[in-house]
């Protein structure tokens, strides 16, 4: 999978942009708040229409400033189980500590490698000592 795309929970098995797939988020949070169900390609029908539209639109200015994965885990946080719009106020302040739990998860991934100053190289040696000629210089040697 693309860092991209996110499996589309209403497109079966297909994937979408990381701002569909916040809408999607969204739109199934203000479902639940009206008893509503979600079905197959739902944006289409005129009810939701004009909501997810409205919706995308603001993802996509949500992504300008932060991650996608921030303003996922913010939306599946418990705090932003009743937030039906991604122009809440409050929501900013969800995405923003997890941005921050984010980018210190990435500056605690970096690993230290030791390196030497200098080379050393192993000479290589066409004798090996099961060489034919390795034994008959031995045998010179010990006569």
């Amino acid at each position: 999978m693309n860092n991209n795309t996110y499996p589309s929970r209403y497109s079966n098995g297909k994937t979408v942009s990381a701002a569909q797939y916040i809408t999607e988020l969204i739109c199934e949070h203000k479902a639940q708040k009206d008893k509503l169900d979600l079905h197959f390609r739902f944006w289409i029908k005129p009810e939701w229409d004009k909501y997810y539209r409205n919706q995308i639109g603001s993802a996509h200015k949500l992504l300008k400033k932060y991650s996608a994965k921030a303003i996922i885990k913010a939306l599946q946080d418990y705090k932003a189980q009743k937030i039906y719009s991604l122009r809440a106020p409050h929501l900013v302040a969800i995405i923003e500590q997890y941005e921050s739990i984010l980018s210190a998860e990435n500056r605690n991934f970096t690993k230290e490698v030791e390196r030497k100053a200098t080379k050393t190289y192993r000479s290589k040696s066409n004798v090996s000592p099961n060489n034919n000629i390795a034994k008959l210089r031995e045998l010179d040697n010990e006569s």
